[in-house]
Formats: structure tokens, sequence, C-alpha cells
């Protein structure tokens, strides 16, 4: 009689564990669904937000231009205005207007865009993306600054007419390429992780690691 009653006992138990089971595995992956979802709402935001206040974001590099400049030559950010003025007091003073076609947001928005791309995937992990996003992000901004400084030092040593057309279209075209292409690499070692695994490991190692 014990051996009989027990049965069905044990057996009812078994779809008890596998429905909860079930049930946690929907609200795992309704959560991940909400992340994702939620992250691709955030990088439209921003880029939708990028190209509505550009003139705003453009005040701000040319006020971080100054502030990064003004430690080697008298720099000031015009108020409410978009340009870095170069030499201040001296014979030879300059300003830099920062166009939409120079700013960061012209390429951080496509960045976004992007983005929302990669967060699609369900391989790939969302903080891996954010993260490389972040950092792309980073250098954008950091390269356009350098890019402005590079102008600055062109028109300097070349006058405003030669020193700009060199600065401007040659090796500041030339910086923007590479910060691209730097930012992409980046972008990719951090989403993937393999590159940055492996050449860890084959330092780790003591091997060597082709550059």
């Amino acid at each position: 009689m014990h051996v009989d009653a027990s049965r069905p006992r044990m057996r009812a138990a078994v779809p008890v564990r596998v429905a909860s089971r079930g049930r946690h595995a929907a609200r795992k992956v309704s959560y991940h669904h909400g992340r994702r979802f939620f992250a691709m709402a955030v990088l439209a935001a921003i880029a939708v937000l990028l190209l509505v206040f550009q003139y705003q974001f453009r005040d701000l590099e040319a006020a971080a231009a100054a502030q990064v400049y003004g430690a080697v030559t008298p720099t000031l950010a015009a108020p409410g205005a978009p340009i870095v003025w170069f030499g201040l007091g001296s014979p030879g003073a300059f300003g830099l207007v920062i166009t939409p076609d120079c700013s960061s947001a012209l390429l951080i928005a496509p960045l976004c865009v992007l983005g929302i791309g990669l967060a699609i995937p369900r391989k790939l992990m969302l903080r891996r993306v954010c993260a490389g996003l972040a950092v792309a992000a980073v250098l954008l901004v950091t390269g356009n600054l350098a890019r402005i400084g590079l102008i600055a030092v062109m028109i300097r040593l070349y006058g405003i007419g030669t020193g700009y057309q060199l600065g401007h279209l040659v090796l500041g075209s030339l910086l923007s390429v590479v910060c691209i292409a730097l930012s992409l690499t980046v972008l990719t070692l951090i989403i993937t992780g393999r590159g940055v695994r492996s050449a860890a490991r084959r330092l780790l190692h003591g091997r060597r690691v082709a550059v």
C-alpha cells in the first residue's frame, strides 16, 4: 500500500518542476528582450538629439577645444557660438568655426544607428555592444579635437590660406579617416572579445604578437 500510494505523487511532481522552469526561462527571455529594446531606444534618442541640437553640441566642442588648448596658447570659445579663437592678444589671432560637417556629432549619430543594428542579434552581448559604442564615441570626439588643434597649428605655421587648406583638407581629413578606422576596429574587438583575449593570452605566455 505504501509503494502504490507514493507513485502518483512522484509522477505529479515532475510536470510541476518542468512548468516552473518554463516560466523562469520565459521571464528571462522577456527580460533580455526588454533590455535590448531599451538600449535601442536610447541609441535612437541620442542620434535624434545630436541632429536636433547639433548647434549646442558644436558649442560644447568649441568650449572643450578652448579648455584643452588653453594650456598651450591663449584660447577662448566664443559665447553662444561654435567658434574657437586662437592666439588672442597677438597680431596673428584667428578663429575657427566648427561647422556641422566638421563636428563629431556627424560621426556619432551614424555610430548610434550602427549600435541599433548590433543590438538586434541575440548572439552579441548587449553589455559589450554598449561598451564598444562608448569607447568608439570617445575616440571620435578626441580625434575631432585633435583635428581642430592640427588645423590651428597649420594656420599658425603657413598662414590662413595655405595653412587652412593643408590642415583642413589634407592632414585633417587623413586624421579623421584614421580615427574612424580606429574607432570601428576597437568597437569590433570589444564586441567580439576575441582579439583582446587572444592578444592577452599570447603576451602572458611570452609569445610574439603580430602587429
